[in-house]
């Protein structure tokens, strides 16, 4: 009995963590399209060189961000290979921005802190769907 009642207590916590994770998924991703739209549609101007590429990029891997947290959140078996691409394009994206920028081209240092940001958040995300599987 009392293996059933802590099995049935690490599966309530599971949910929770795989709620707060699609959650974070979820509100991340819409700040980034936010953000993102704003400055493509030349309503907010930041001032660091934008390289426009990377910006849709960011746009559009929000909205892929926002199918991965609700598929996370409903838990679809599926939503744990999307985060993991998810967090895979990131990394991938923030080793090409972090080469053009200590070669000097023309991307901001925010252009690579914010990468980073990205990749740390969405790794913490797949860690937690993985684990709560």
């Amino acid at each position: 009995m009392i293996t059933l009642t802590y099995m049935k207590g690490t599966t309530m916590y599971k949910t929770i963590y795989k709620k707060i994770a699609a959650g974070v998924a979820v509100v991340f991703s819409l700040l980034t399209i936010v953000e993102g739209t704003q400055v493509l549609l030349e309503i907010t101007q930041p001032e660091y060189v934008v390289l426009t590429p990377l910006l849709v990029y960011n746009v559009t891997m929000g909205v892929v961000g926002i199918f991965a947290g609700v598929a996370l959140w409903i838990n679809y078996g599926w939503s744990l290979k999307l985060t993991m691409i998810v967090v895979a394009a990131h990394l991938i994206v923030l080793l090409i921005v972090a080469a053009i920028y200590l070669a000097g081209g023309a991307v901001a240092s925010h252009s690579v802190n914010a990468m980073v940001i990205r990749s740390v958040i969405w790794a913490a995300i797949t860690l937690v769907a993985w684990k709560t599987r």
